[in-house]
């Protein structure tokens, strides 16, 4: 996502979902607020649509990003998708893969912020990206664990290769 220009000193005194919905504007992405006061927009990815969401946490200071893999691991695969997540999270730096309690996959980012600070345009950017990249990098992996029915061992296996040589 490039680094809306802007002048980041008017909106560092607002909610930090207004600096969101500015890069999301620069972007030209459409977004609503939900009835919880979060913000929720959708992006294309390689391997489908993404729905993401924002969501403030005054009482923690943090500005918590999601983004459903849009999978659901039935009740007899919680197993099998805790351990495939456990094996992912290792390769993940920056943010967490976890199954929610309805079996929906999702990877959950935050960023901790003093008491009165706001993030820059870049760091909301940055935090897209990050989302991004991951669920582009694991949905195949949760997609042959959950519709495939691969072990977690197959399935992280067929998405970390190292492409050799050129094409």
């Amino acid at each position: 996502m490039d680094m809306p220009q802007a002048d980041e000193d008017a909106l560092l005194a607002h909610d930090p979902l207004d600096v969101v919905e500015h890069v999301l504007q620069a972007e030209n992405l459409q977004f609503d607020r939900t009835e919880d006061g979060d913000l929720a927009f959708a992006l294309s990815g390689d391997w489908k649509d993404y729905e993401l969401w924002f969501a403030w946490r005054p009482e923690a200071d943090c500005l918590q990003l999601c983004l459903s893999m849009d999978l659901h691991v039935k009740p007899e695969q919680k197993a099998a998708a805790y351990e495939l997540i456990s094996i992912i999270n290792q390769r993940v730096w920056l943010g967490h893969y976890e199954v929610w309690e309805d079996g929906e996959i999702i990877f959950r980012h935050a960023m901790a912020l003093m008491a009165g600070e706001r993030p820059s345009l870049a760091q909301a950017a940055a935090m897209i990206d990050v989302a991004m990249e991951s669920a582009d990098r694991f949905y195949p992996a949760f997609d042959f664990m959950a519709r495939g029915g691969k072990t977690p061992h197959e399935a992280i296996a067929a998405c970390m290769f190292d492409t050799v040589g050129e094409a």
